[in-house]
C-alpha cells in the first residue's frame, strides 16, 4: 500500500505538471528572450577560465578596466557549466524544472499548514500567472526559490517557536552570491518579526521568539559579506539601487502597469484581498498581513517585485479563499509529493543533455543571422548596436568582440544610457557620438531613425540586411580615417 501510495499524485505533483507543461510550451524562446542571459554566460566563461571573479569591466570598450562587481557570479559560473556542456536545452530544461518544484512546493506547503487541496492549486497557479511576466534565465530565479524558503522557515518560527529560522543565515551566504536579490531575505525576516510581535500578548515565549528573530535578522545582514567582493557587495548593489539613477531606465524596475495584460492576475490578486473577508467567514491574520502589505508595496512600484508578492501572499489569500461557502475547500490531504515529478525531471534531464531540441532562441527576436556577417568584419572593428544586443557580441562572436554598451546600466550610468538612446533616433547625438567614438559597424533594427539616416548616407554602405536586423559599415574606416 505505501508503494502505492509514492506513486499517487497529489497537489503537488499537479501544480508540478501544470507548470512544468506551460513553460517548456510557452518557455521554449521566452525564457531566453533576455539580453543579459548572453553576458552571464560569457563571465561565467571568464571565471572557470581564470578562477577569479571579474573585478573590473572586460566586456566592452567603452568602460574597459572600470571597476564592477558581478553579483551573480555563482550563477554565471553554473550557466556556462550548462551550456557548454549540455547546450541552451539543458538551461531551458532546468529552469522549467526550477520554476515547476517551486510552485509546487509553494501548494504543498499550503496543504501542510491546513490550506484544502483545490484552494492551494488555485492559489499557486495564480502566483504562477503574476509571476510569469519574470520568468527567464536568469540569477532571479534562485531568488523566488530563496524567498520561498524564508517565508516558509519564518511562518514555522511564528507558529511553532524553536529554531526553524537558525539555518537562514547559512542560506544568505548563498544566496548573496548567487543575485543581488538577497536584500530579499532580510526584509522578510524583519517583517516576520514585525508580523510575530503584532500578533498576540507580549509573553515570555514571544519574547524569546522575537529575541530570536533579531538574532537572525543580524546575522543574515552580515551573511552576505561572505563573497569575493566583502562590503564592495552591498556598495554595488546600494549603487545600483539608490544613486545610480538607472533604474528608471530598466523595464523591470518600473511601476505595476495595471490596465495591461501582464499585470491582469496581479489585479484580481489585489482586489481578492480587499474584496474576500466580506465574501467569507476569516479575516487576514495580522502576521499574512503584515508580509501581504510589505511585498505589496515593493510590487506595486516594481515588476520585479510582482512574483515575490505572490509568494508572500499565498498564505493569506489560501486562507480567505478557503473561508468561502465551496464544498471543496472542506477536502483535505493530498499534501505530499508522489515519484512521478522526480521520474519527469529525470526523463527531462536525459532528454535534454542528449541533444533534443527544448528551446532556443527565436530568430524574429534575435538577430542571429546576421552573426556571420559580424564575423567576417574585423575583430577590433568600433561597433555601435542595439543595446540589447550587446551580451550577444560579447559571448557568441568569433572571435570575442567587445561591446559599446549591454544591459548592466549601473556600469554606464543614466547621462549615457540616455546619449545613446537619443542616437539611436539618428539626430544631433549620433553626430556627437560618431565623431567621438569613431565607429567603423553600426549594427541596428531595420526601423531605427538611425537605420534610415544611414542609408542616404554616403560615408556608409549596408554590409547585411535582413528582417531583424541591417549592418552598416563605414566606406573608410573611422581608424583608416583618422590616420589620414
Amino acid at each position: 500500500m505505501s508503494t502505492m501510495r509514492r506513486w499517487m499524485p497529489g497537489v503537488p505533483d499537479a501544480v508540478f505538471g501544470i507548470v512544468l507543461a506551460t513553460v517548456l510550451v510557452g518557455g521554449r524562446s521566452g525564457f531566453l528572450n533576455d539580453p543579459g542571459t548572453f553576458w552571464h554566460l560569457r563571465l561565467g566563461r571568464e571565471i572557470l577560465r581564470t578562477g577569479d571573479v571579474p573585478r573590473f569591466d572586460t566586456l566592452t570598450y567603452t568602460r574597459e578596466l572600470q571597476p564592477w562587481v558581478d553579483q551573480s557570479w555563482l550563477f554565471d559560473v553554473s550557466l556556462a557549466s550548462l551550456v557548454d556542456h549540455f547546450g541552451w536545452s539543458a538551461a531551458v530544461a532546468a529552469t522549467a524544472l526550477l520554476l515547476a518544484t517551486l510552485y509546487g512546493a509553494l501548494a504543498r506547503g499550503l496543504v501542510r499548514d491546513g490550506t484544502s487541496p483545490f484552494i492551494a492549486l488555485v492559489v499557486a497557479v495564480v502566483a504562477v500567472g503574476i509571476a510569469s511576466v519574470h520568468f527567464l534565465v536568469r540569477p532571479h530565479l534562485f531568488t523566488f526559490m530563496m524567498v520561498l524558503w524564508f517565508l516558509d522557515a519564518c511562518r514555522r518560527q511564528h507558529e511553532e517557536g524553536g529554531w526553524h529560522i537558525a539555518v537562514l543565515p547559512p542560506l544568505m551566504v548563498l544566496w548573496a552570491n548567487l543575485h543581488g536579490g538577497f536584500l530579499a531575505g532580510p526584509i522578510i525576516v524583519a517583517t516576520a518579526l514585525l508580523g510575530h510581535v503584532v500578533s498576540g500578548p507580549w509573553d515570555s515565549g514571544r519574547r524569546k521568539n522575537v529575541t530570536r528573530f533579531g538574532a537572525v535578522l543580524v546575522l543574515c545582514v552580515l551573511a552576505p559579506l561572505v563573497n569575493p567582493y566583502g562590503v564592495g557587495l552591498y556598495q554595488h548593489v546600494g549603487k545600483l539601487l539608490i544613486s545610480s539613477g538607472v533604474t528608471e531606465l530598466i523595464d523591470e524596475y518600473q511601476p505595476m502597469p495595471f490596465g495591461q495584460a501582464k499585470a491582469r492576475v496581479f489585479e484580481w490578486v489585489v482586489l481578492a484581498l480587499i474584496a474576500l473577508p466580506t465574501l467569507g467567514s476569516r479575516r487576514l491574520s495580522r502576521y499574512d498581513l503584515a508580509h501581504s502589505l510589505v511585498w505589496l508595496h515593493f510590487a506595486l512600484g516594481s515588476i520585479r517585485h510582482a512574483p515575490l508578492f505572490a509568494l508572500a501572499m499565498a498564505p493569506g489569500l489560501a486562507h480567505l479563499l478557503d473561508g468561502l461557502p465551496l464544498s471543496l475547500c472542506s477536502e483535505r490531504g493530498g499534501g505530499r509529493w508522489s515519484l512521478w515529478p522526480a521520474v519527469v525531471g529525470v526523463a527531462l534531464v536525459v532528454f535534454s543533455v542528449s541533444g533534443a531540441p527544448l528551446g532556443g532562441f527565436s530568430p524574429t527576436h534575435w538577430p542571429l543571422k546576421a552573426v556571420p556577417a559580424l564575423n567576417a568584419r574585423p575583430a577590433d572593428a568600433r561597433l555601435f548596436h542595439e543595446q540589447d544586443w550587446g551580451g550577444l557580441i560579447e559571448a557568441e562572436t568569433t572571435p570575442p568582440r567587445r561591446a559599446f554598451v549591454d544591459d548592466r546600466f549601473e556600469l554606464f550610468g543614466k547621462a549615457a544610457i540616455l546619449e545613446y538612446v537619443e542616437a539611436l533616433q539618428g539626430g544631433p547625438r549620433w553626430d556627437a557620438l560618431r565623431d567621438r567614438e569613431r565607429f567603423d559597424l553600426v549594427w541596428v533594427r531595420p526601423e531605427r531613425g538611425l537605420a534610415r539616416r544611414l542609408e542616404s548616407d554616403v560615408n556608409w554602405r549596408v554590409a547585411y540586411r535582413d528582417d531583424v536586423s541591417v549592418l552598416f559599415e563605414r566606406v573608410v574606416p573611422a581608424t583608416h580615417a583618422a590616420a589620414r
